[in-house]
């Protein structure tokens, strides 16, 4: 098994107190002066994620950099999941860029040269459009790299820079862009029963990032997306704080064992172009 969408911060920035430079106001807001964000934000030491995959079983961990929205705190965080990947080969590493500040190139092709599988952008913290220019530029550099783009979708019900119409505009302009789609894409992947959307939809991966509906899970996959769900918990900043509330409900949903195992691992690893035989 293997969790796509786990954050790990480092110890600086897991700190409550840490003073966060204005741009990463929402951040601080929606983690770090939460009434769970202490517990949480301790949550993601590398050692807490070892504990809770040891505890589920879970082989391999992507370990995904916060997208700030200072290139700064985007180096410390990337710098942060990139040693842990190098250290330890139970985790992989997906790096975070800021597009449309100086230095955002050469920090993707720095990170995706020291092993990144993929780059995370969230426009809602970063003050951006999810079609907008600047993300049109990270997703050329991306799928000229190669790699794929994990991008934040909004809850189909807000008006949002990330909003489910937004991944669809980008699915639209970069047809040849790998994308995985946190928290099922706004449920934006249940249009792949209309085939015109369908087709634009084509390089669309969606994670499992709902803990709390992840009955909206069995409703995607009936949809015709089992090739393309992927196993992403959100831990440690999910509702239930854990990885093993989201598997214990995926495993609920009496999915097809051959799609189930598709969705906990090998769905993931087509995203990425990683080998299956490699064991960490």
């Amino acid at each position: 098994m293997l969790d796509a969408h786990v954050y790990s911060l480092p110890a600086r920035l897991r700190d409550p107190a840490v003073d966060l430079p204005p741009g990463d106001e929402a951040v601080a807001r929606a983690i770090h002066r939460h009434p769970e964000g202490p517990y949480a934000l301790s949550l993601s030491a590398p050692e807490a994620i070892r504990e809770s995959m040891d505890r589920c079983g879970i082989r391999r961990s992507v370990l995904v950099s916060f997208p700030w929205d200072s290139p700064g705190l985007c180096r410390e965080n990337n710098d942060h999941v990139l040693g842990q990947a190098a250290a330890d080969p139970r985790f992989l590493a997906v790096c975070s860029a800021r597009p449309g500040l100086p230095g955002w190139e050469e920090e993707v092709r720095r990170t995706l040269a020291a092993g990144a599988a993929g780059i995370k952008i969230n426009p809602v913290w970063q003050h951006l459009e999810l079609d907008g220019p600047e993300v049109l530029e990270l997703a050329a550099l991306a799928e000229e790299a190669g790699t794929f783009l994990m991008v934040h979708v909004d809850h189909a019900y807000r008006r949002s820079p990330a909003s489910p119409a937004r991944l669809f505009a980008l699915a639209e302009r970069r047809p040849g862009l790998r994308i995985l789609a946190a928290h099922l894409g706004g449920l934006l992947g249940l249009y792949a029963l209309h085939p015109p959307v369908a087709r634009t939809l084509a390089n669309v991966w969606f994670d499992t990032a709902v803990s709390s509906t992840l009955e909206m899970v069995g409703f995607c996959h009936r949809a015709g997306l089992a090739e393309r769900l992927v196993f992403g918990s959100d831990f440690p900043f999910n509702h239930c704080h854990d990885q093993i509330t989201v598997l214990e409900g995926l495993r609920r949903l009496g999915l097809p064992p051959v799609d189930l195992e598709a969705l906990l691992e090998g769905n993931f690893l087509r995203l990425a172009k990683l080998d299956p035989e490699e064991r960490p």
